[in-house]
């Protein structure tokens, strides 16, 4: 398989629990959202009933047009065909083509991302491309190894059905030596750069080292909750979902009905999220920025939250999560709330991030 037309793709299911901003937007019911893309899969279920617009932003038209393709089956389609369509638990990503064929038919896309997804499909055999992203495929590498290190056991961690037994067995007999291993030899900068980032890995300014960082963020996802109930987790040590526990938010029952329920306004913008902001064309309430900032720098790592002044309402609320890097930001005009939101960030189901969450004021 060439991989000629989802290589554009970094993102097909999501590096990110948007349970977190679902949550707090269930809290402040904006009117207007502004969100960084990424699959569409953590962007629109932040809609309420009393959202008016939603816009989405990404340099990459593939992940727009991604977005596009799954809002229509939010739409057009119901729970168990969305889920059936995708490949998400219960369903296998793998089968199902000739379903996924008449299905994908019916959906009234537009002409480009119809015609995207025809070749991306004709090259998978009409298999779900759920997993097909960058970052999916990724972790599906690191899942076999993390399978071959640790042994037959590998998955005993996502088999727990409450959280005191879980916590004894990662007190007493989880294998934290070999699991160390694994984190040394995956966790570092030239494995994600290898299979990932090409050379553009984030330049941390984390405090921790790499192999520290990251076993205390899998500390913490096994300690706070059951661990079958992170995607992300599935993904680490089986290479996709493989029960109704790891199903994302936006594949849930509650989350496909929030977004096939919202009648708000969808924005598609192919542009870097301060340039778009700047220009003032909307008011915005609430704003999930993901770890894009991070990724800038210079005088646009600092003066971004001063740019995107222009469209933020008084009061409005900032999600910015924080991989390996804090932007060194100006906050001048902003008040980190991120305190108020201690317990939901705790139950975070990837943890990988430090998040703070910002109150725009003047």
């Amino acid at each position: 398989m060439s991989k000629k037309y989802f290589s554009g793709l970094n993102y097909t299911l999501g590096n990110e629990d948007s349970t977190l901003e679902v949550a707090i937007c269930k809290i402040h019911k904006p009117r207007s959202v502004f969100s960084i893309c990424g699959s569409g899969g953590r962007s629109f279920p932040l809609a309420e009933n009393e959202t008016e617009l939603i816009t989405l932003s990404d340099l990459s038209k593939e992940q727009l047009w991604l977005a596009e393709l799954r809002l229509h089956t939010y739409k057009e389609l119901d729970h168990d065909t969305f889920l059936k369509f995708w490949g998400y638990f219960p369903y296998p990503d793998d089968d199902n083509a000739g379903f996924r064929k008449k299905i994908f038919f019916s959906l009234h896309l537009r002409d480009e991302v119809r015609h995207y997804f025809n070749r991306v499909f004709i090259e998978t055999n009409f298999s779900s491309v759920l997993y097909l992203g960058k970052w999916e495929r990724t972790f599906q590498i690191l899942s076999n190894i993390n399978r071959i290190v640790l042994g037959s056991d590998y998955d005993r961690m996502l088999r727990f059905d409450n959280l005191p037994d879980q916590l004894a067995y990662y007190q007493s007999e989880f294998p934290l030596f070999k699991w160390k291993s694994v984190i040394f030899l995956l966790g570092n900068k030239s494995i994600f750069n290898a299979l990932l980032y090409k050379g553009d890995f984030i330049k941390k300014n984390s405090p921790l080292s790499h192999f520290d960082y990251y076993f205390q963020a899998f500390n913490r996802l096994f300690r706070a909750d059951l661990a079958k109930k992170s995607f992300f987790l599935h993904l680490c040590f089986y290479g996709k979902i493989s029960s109704i526990e790891g199903v994302p938010i936006e594949a849930t029952e509650e989350g496909f009905t929030r977004v096939n329920q919202s009648n708000c306004e969808v924005e598609y913008i192919n542009q870097d999220f301060v340039t778009y902001l700047n220009s003032g064309k909307h008011k915005y309430d609430f704003l999930s920025l993901s770890d894009v900032p991070a990724y800038l720098k210079g005088d646009s790592e600092r003066d971004y939250l001063q740019k995107i002044k222009p469209s933020l309402n008084f009061g409005a609320l900032i999600v910015v999560r924080h991989y390996l890097r804090h932007a060194q930001a100006d906050t001048s005009g902003f008040v980190d709330v991120s305190n108020e939101y201690k317990e939901i960030i705790e139950l975070e189901k990837v943890q990988m991030y430090e998040i703070s969450v910002y109150s725009f004021q003047s």
